[in-house]
């Protein structure tokens, strides 16, 4: 198998199309984690979803970026909550894209910014207690577990225990 090529990119009006495929296809797996997927219902719920992020990029609230691998839309990464030089990590993946590193290379790339660029002294992760796959990503990404809070996360069942998970600039090695 060979590794995909990734890369992150600026969000586009334009991918809209593309990024809704993704969550439509996968919709009952995203919702379960990440409330939102079950509210962005067409092409123009993420086209307005894209225009707020770009506003918020271009106030300095918000870095984003859509994983782009092997020239196909895969799924976005963003650095949000900046607040005394911490912000809080996101991600979410298509589910044809998983299980191949992508998730893992583009956190790598997004700590580079967020280290480098953004000068944060501090990243947050969230995972769902049982969100497994996302906690790998947090630990494979040598992320230290600082606790659990409860009933945090808003699912579509009710809240879910989340663990947090950080990593200091100190601990960040470069790619």
């Amino acid at each position: 198998m060979c590794t995909p090529n990734i890369q992150l990119k600026d969000p586009k009006i334009a991918d809209a199309a593309a990024l809704y495929a993704l969550i439509d296809q996968d919709r009952d797996n995203l919702s379960r984690w990440l409330p939102w997927a079950a509210t962005t219902t067409s092409t123009a719920d993420e086209r307005i979803f894209l225009r707020y992020c770009q506003g918020r990029i271009a106030d300095k609230q918000l870095w984003l970026a859509v994983i782009w691998v092997d020239q196909h839309p895969a799924g976005m990464i963003d650095l949000h909550e900046f607040k005394d030089d911490h912000a809080d990590i996101g991600y979410w993946l298509g589910r044809d894209f998983r299980g191949q590193g992508i998730v893992s290379r583009s956190l790598a790339m997004a700590e580079n910014i967020g280290f480098t660029r953004l000068k944060c002294h501090k990243l947050e992760l969230l995972a769902a207690t049982d969100n497994q796959p996302s906690r790998h990503v947090a630990e494979r990404n040598h992320y230290h577990q600082d606790g659990i809070l409860r009933q945090h996360i808003p699912t579509r069942d009710g809240y879910s225990d989340a663990v947090v998970y950080s990593k200091l600039k100190s601990e960040f090695q470069p790619s």
